[in-house]
């Protein structure tokens, strides 16, 4: 018997009841493998393009068949009633609000696209690499969805939303003190050192040495001596230190406070301050994998371990967390 898009719908909506903490999870997951799908493409890379491809295309369908257009299509789920109530969530509401005052998706999608070309115009005339980076990349997505948003609202507004706070709080946290450091004669490598060295280098260096990977740190330096005798020093940048992860995590979390669920002040503040220190274990550990890699493999697998586990083991310590909090939070409400 042949499995139609009918029947899988079916079978999707039957493993991930509506309203449950499962699809929850699932609505977020989609919206991330979006995000990382179209990030990794735009950096474009040899390496990681079937790995961004294949991450748009899960998001793609899993957002498809979060909305199925047959006649199986499952009753809204709560955040999409609480949309369409009198009292919608506190974040479609600001969005709504925004969109009131300018009166025009043409003016919007405007801004976006202008963001857009403002970003390609810099790196290409001003820049010093004309080649795009996590900064220009995070501005640009920030636009794209901008110009995207209008088409969203009709059937997507719930998923809209999210994406266009996250990535915009995104850019006030990341893009532009980023922007502002770029334009100073200041490096900033000094700012932070002393997290970077005893909270990153120093433990970084440690576990290796612990496992039996002899490695030692200076600074903001870890020097390690691969299996086949090499020493490689290996300098822990802002993107190592945490602070991508750190930013992603936070703006995350406040998109998903505003559109998804309320949560008390205090119930609030331990989330968060548990979530980053999930977000600090898992940056730490992604650097130990990265370690062993090229302990074992050598500088050029170490290299492609850098680029590529690090979205992986943050996508995957990020889905537990998220399925707890959304578990504890709908075990909150029915009581």
């Amino acid at each position: 018997m042949a499995l139609t898009w009918e029947a899988l719908e079916t079978k999707f909506n039957a493993l991930l009841p509506v309203d449950s903490p499962r699809r929850k999870l699932v609505q977020l997951l989609s919206i991330i493998l979006l995000f990382e799908g179209v990030s990794v493409i735009i950096l474009f890379s040899k390496a990681g393009l079937a790995a961004g491809i294949f991450s748009l295309a899960l998001g793609a369908f899993l957002l498809l068949m979060l909305h199925p257009t047959t006649k199986g299509e499952p009753k809204p789920t709560s955040t999409e009633v609480r949309t369409l109530s009198k009292e919608p969530p506190v974040g479609i509401e600001l969005i709504d609000w925004f969109m009131g005052v300018v009166k025009s998706d043409y003016v919007i999608m405007a801004i976006g696209a202008v963001m857009v070309v403002a970003v390609l115009l810099f790196n290409w005339f001003f820049s010093l690499r004309p080649e795009l980076g996590d900064v220009d990349t995070l501005a640009m997505l920030f636009g794209g969805m901008l110009i995207a948003y209008p088409f969203l609202v009709p059937k997507y507004k719930t998923e809209g939303a999210f994406t266009l706070l996250f990535l915009g709080f995104i850019v006030i946290m990341l893009v532009v003190p980023q922007a502002f450091n770029a334009m100073s004669e200041s490096t900033g490598e000094s700012v932070g050192g002393w997290y970077v060295h005893y909270m990153l280098a120093a433990p970084f260096a440690w576990i290796l040495d612990t496992i039996g990977i002899p490695a030692e740190s200076i600074d903001n330096m870890v020097m390690i001596t691969f299996q086949d005798g090499t020493e490689q020093w290996l300098s822990i940048s802002a993107y190592c230190a945490g602070l991508y992860s750190f930013s992603i995590f936070v703006s995350a979390f406040i998109a998903f406070v505003l559109v998804f669920e309320r949560l008390p002040g205090k119930l609030m503040a331990l989330v968060l301050a548990m979530g980053l220190i999930a977000a600090y274990l898992g940056n730490l550990f992604r650097m130990t994998v990265i370690g062993i890699v090229g302990y074992y493999e050598g500088l050029d697998a170490l290299l492609w371990a850098h680029v590529n586990a690090g979205w992986i083991i943050f996508l995957a310590w990020s889905s537990i967390f998220w399925y707890l909090v959304i578990r504890f939070a709908d075990a909150r409400s029915a009581r």
